[in-house]
């Protein structure tokens, strides 16, 4: 369990009967709550940003609800449709806006309000975003609405002047059951260092055959202050090179995603002068895909992580329609 004294950005993964231990924490240094198939639990503090995700938990039986942890004693407040918390270090921040038929425009005016809060509030470096909407894969006005949704972000990081390669934080985006289109997001006073894959073509670089615009995220960030590092690493899933592997096979692609890690983690490792992050030093969330059966992928995950017992399965729409799973994580040490 983490404490005050640890000082670290952190984020837990916590069961109903665990929050009356913490909430005195979580009410001094909760940034936000974030729960998936229901609303977030009423008895976190009122002031919290907190989203509830239309995708249902599949794992554990009993519900998690994700809380984020700042370094010290959070600041709280709602600017626009964005509500916030910040450390000092860090901001997180969270918004929910209609998707409607026109996800690249609602897209952009997300993203438009979020860099327009982070220059506003002093924390100008994004370094990770979640993103999540309905029908993902669904074909509107003859293009898939995930290559909608990376036109629509593409053109806000090009209206605040941001680059589109290179210096990009860690994402994901998943497609919900219903709802909103929802972001939520960390960034940093200080710029996070972008790690990406040997194994696999940078995503700003795809060709155009994934869409009229690539995505805008690195493959993970790694945000470095003091003697604390955290890492965040985005979505990640059975790719290699570009082009998706092992389709109609969830073990196999489990396995390919698993290796992408272990590259990743070792190519952080070695370009950051030696972080030393392991397996054990992450937290991590499995997405997958409705339908696809969890078994493959629990058994190709115990052999891989210590902590596979305790990693919440959520259903989602993956990004691509032959993707079955894809597995993000988040870890942060001391040297």
């Amino acid at each position: 369990m983490v404490t005050p004294t640890d000082g670290m950005l952190a984020v837990l993964y916590l069961r109903q009967a665990e929050l009356p231990a913490v909430l005195d924490l979580i009410g001094e240094r909760g940034l936000g709550a974030v729960a998936f198939g229901a609303a977030p639990p009423a008895t976190l503090p009122p002031s919290l940003p907190r989203l509830g995700i239309a995708m249902p938990q599949r794992l554990p039986a009993e519900p998690l609800v994700e809380i984020w942890l700042g370094v010290s004693r959070a600041t709280r407040g709602r600017t626009g449709a964005i509500d916030w918390a910040c450390d000092g270090l860090h901001l997180f921040g969270s918004l929910q806006t209609e998707a409607g038929a026109d996800i690249r425009g609602a897209t952009g005016r997300a993203y438009d309000a979020l860099f327009q809060l982070l220059e506003r509030h002093g924390y100008p470096h994004l370094v990770r975003v979640w993103n999540y909407f309905p029908g993902i894969n669904r074909e509107e006005s003859g293009l898939e609405r995930y290559r909608q949704f990376n036109i629509g972000r593409q053109e806000a990081f090009l209206r605040a002047n941001r680059p589109v390669s290179g210096a990009l934080p860690a994402a994901c985006a998943l497609g919900t059951h219903a709802g909103p289109l929802v972001v939520y997001f960390v960034a940093a006073r200080i710029p996070a260092f972008p790690i990406e894959n040997p194994r696999q073509l940078s995503a700003y670089r795809y060709p155009p055959a994934y869409g009229p615009r690539s995505p805008s995220f690195s493959r993970a960030t790694l945000l470095r202050w003091a003697n604390r590092t955290a890492v965040f690493i985005s979505g990640t899933a059975s790719i290699l090179g570009h082009e998706s592997v092992h389709p109609g096979d969830a073990a196999a692609q489990t396995r390919e995603t698993l290796m992408n890690l272990t590259v990743l983690v070792e190519t952080l490792n070695r370009e950051s002068g030696g972080a030393g992050f392991g397996w054990k030093d992450f937290r991590y969330k499995v997405y997958v895909r409705p339908g696809c059966p969890l078994e493959p992928i629990q058994c190709e995950l115990a052999a891989m992580l210590p902590v596979a017992d305790d990693v919440p399965f959520v259903e989602a729409e993956i990004c691509r329609r032959e993707l079955l799973v894809e597995i993000e994580a988040f870890g942060s040490r001391t040297p």
